[in-house]
């Protein structure tokens, strides 16, 4: 299958981009696939991303300042087909999306090798621009059409999940935050009374990288561990590696950690890696009376840690997602009703707008579907309080 992207207005009209590629990045910085020029000034430097699944397209927009919209409506995420309509900022480049199959294009190339007899030419070429007037009629005509009919079916979508104008599915959020949560793989020491090391351990959790600069968010109990377990005296973290979503566990990135809670009850840690550009989770909700009883939540980490990857025999690294609903908000900890295992500790609790409103810190023993999380303005807090 190849994409295809024909530009509508502006100096490139009629032109038109192929990509047989599974992702295509779209913006103004010389490393997209889909490249504007630098003086497109509506659309961002890393604008959107189409990413082919099976038979489908899905366009996610990467936090662009001007939006994108399909067919009229704004949108994050969403499924795109065959002649929609695509606009990069608003008042900026408009294009028409366009799905090939291999027999799409073993015709398209047929048709261009035919020949014209001579006759024929002149009245070809009359015909051809009568054909681009009408063409061009017939396009504002059906660009408004697109427009009020996508703005209709937004609606009607929305409706039929219960979502509103800036909820998105669960599957949307996964898109737009799984990127950002990490694997980390803690070693430490365990010590004596007299600080002599006693026994080496590994501990494993899950983060979350809150800006791009390379600052992650996790559990102060995954990178102290001894903290937490009565039966160790002290010990010393040897060594915090990050594995990213698609990558292998032999592809750990060396990480230190940057700030600790003021105390072990409040179990937050802020670990920082020397990467820049990273992918940040989309955005935080860190007021709590915008938190609710009866919210939906979700949970994005790694349960089981390792151990789930050895079952599944899976070789690269992929989060698990779960869901369920917050069923109180307290002071301290936002309880949910949902089942979380070791290894999401440090992960991130979500909304229906992709927005992290938590970190997942413990489950109940007892009660294995209660999960509790620190609100993220703690975390926050942490981060700004240098």
């Amino acid at each position: 299958m190849r994409a295809t992207f024909t530009y509508l207005v502006g100096p490139n009209k009629g032109e038109r981009s192929g990509f047989d590629n599974r992702v295509i990045s779209i913006g103004r910085a010389s490393d997209n696939e889909l490249r504007f020029r630098d003086n497109e000034r509506r659309v961002s430097s890393h604008h959107a991303r189409v990413t082919r699944r099976g038979d489908q397209y899905v366009l996610l927009d990467l936090g662009s300042t001007n939006g994108t919209m399909v067919n009229g409506r704004r949108v994050i995420a969403t499924e795109i087909h065959h002649e929609d309509l695509i606009e990069f900022g608003a008042g900026g480049p408009l294009v028409r999306f366009g799905i090939e199959s291999e027999a799409d294009q073993q015709t398209t190339a047929s048709i261009g090798e035919t020949s014209q007899p001579e006759a024929g030419r002149a009245e070809v070429a009359s015909r051809r621009k009568d054909g681009n007037q009408r063409s061009n009629a017939a396009l504002i005509i059906a660009l408004v059409a697109a427009m009020a009919v996508g703005a209709l079916a937004g609606i009607l979508a929305s409706s039929s999940l219960g979502l509103g104008d800036d909820e998105m599915t669960w599957a949307q959020v996964a898109e737009l935050n799984s990127p950002a949560v990490v694997l980390i793989r803690v070693e430490f020491e365990t010590l004596d009374a007299g600080g002599r090391p006693i026994t080496t351990e590994a501990k494993t959790g899950s983060g979350f990288v809150i800006d791009g600069n390379g600052l992650i968010v996790t559990n102060r109990h995954i990178v102290r561990a001894w903290e937490f377990d009565p039966s160790m005296n002290s010990g010393r973290t040897t060594s915090i590696q990050i594995i990213f979503q698609g990558k292998t566990k032999d592809d750990g990135v060396p990480a230190e950690v940057y700030r600790l809670s003021a105390d072990r009850n409040i179990d937050i840690a802020v670990l920082k890696i020397d990467h820049r550009g990273l992918a940040a989770v989309h955005a935080v909700e860190d007021q709590l009376d915008r938190i609710n009883q009866g919210d939906e939540a979700a949970v994005i980490g790694y349960p089981l840690g390792m151990d789930l990857l050895n079952l599944t025999r899976d070789t690269r690294i992929e989060p698990s997602l779960a869901t369920g609903v917050v069923s109180r908000v307290g002071h301290d900890a936002i309880q949910l009703s949902l089942r979380a295992n070791h290894g999401n500790s440090g992960g991130p609790a979500l909304n229906r707008r992709g927005e992290v409103f938590g970190i997942v810190t413990a489950n109940i023993g007892a009660a294995p579907d209660i999960t509790l999380c620190t609100p993220i303005a703690v975390a926050l807090e942490l981060i700004k309080n240098r």
